[in-house]
């Protein structure tokens, strides 16, 4: 298990501020989400949550399996729930709200969909408690996440540079297993996907996750300012990556799951 500790206030300033642009970079996103609302059981209806709902991009995607056609949207960052509703209005509720302290009462929710957003939880046992609480029983979580071995071309590049963390770890899909399973919770879906992205060059990718707002967020980040000998140094070594085709690879570990609620 990953021994990263994510600072809670970086990450929603981060995606706050990222909010107008997010859209514009977010091919990988919608690909997941796209691959994420396959695996919705059809019978899942009644009250709706988007967990890190981000700009709401799958709210009116969602909105069919709502009772009321009205989704609760749901962000850690202000900036993203302020553009969400500016995007999508009275057809969704929107709240500010940790994904370990959600604001609802037990037993509030039938389906809670969240796409690429739990990987900024570093405290899975409390995370998944507090899903399953808000849970009715026989209701079901249904997400998407980031998992160990995300973006190891970059991470290999920046260790041969110096021994600071500057790519975010993540957890195994065993991490997710273990928390997510309990007297109370069962998977009916767990598995783990590889997605690689292509690019021409490495500023480019690393331009995209500043687009994001998915820059390194772990305490144990470097805060210095990096030089341009030292991340020319990165990207030389990036290019050793390079395929015979001509590009440069970076390769995302995508967990998805379905946890129910036992009745």
């Amino acid at each position: 298990m990953s021994n990263a500790v994510v600072d809670k206030k970086d990450i929603a300033q981060s995606f706050g501020k990222a909010a107008q642009q997010y859209d514009s970079a977010a091919h990988f996103q919608r690909w997941v989400g796209d691959r994420l609302l396959q695996k919705v059981p059809e019978t899942a209806r009644g009250r709706v949550m988007d967990l890190g709902a981000g700009t709401g991009y799958f709210l009116p995607t969602l909105a069919p399996f709502s009772e009321d056609n009205c989704p609760v949207a749901v962000d850690l960052a202000i900036g993203m729930a302020a553009y969400a509703k500016a995007q999508h209005g009275e057809r969704a509720c929107y709240a500010v709200a940790d994904a370990e302290r959600l604001p609802f009462k037990g037993g509030s929710f039938d389906l809670i969909f969240s796409s690429l957003s739990i990987q900024w939880c570093y405290d899975l046992d409390a995370l998944f408690a507090e899903l399953v609480r808000v849970l009715r029983p026989g209701g079901v979580f249904v997400f998407s996440t980031l998992l160990e071995g995300t973006l190891s071309e970059l991470e290999a590049s920046w260790k041969a540079t110096d021994q600071r963390q500057h790519v975010n770890e993540f957890f195994t899909l065993e991490d997710y297993r273990r928390a997510g399973e309990t007297d109370a919770a069962v998977f009916t879906e767990l598995c783990q996907v590889e997605k690689v992205l292509w690019y021409d060059k490495v500023i480019t990718l690393m331009r995209e996750l500043k687009t994001l707002g998915a820059h390194n967020m772990t305490e144990k980040r470097s805060k210095h300012v990096t030089g341009k000998a030292k991340l020319s140094a990165v990207i030389q070594h990036y290019e050793g990556f390079r395929t015979s085709a001509h590009q440069l690879p970076a390769t995302y570990q995508v967990g998805l799951g379905v946890l129910q609620k036992k009745r």
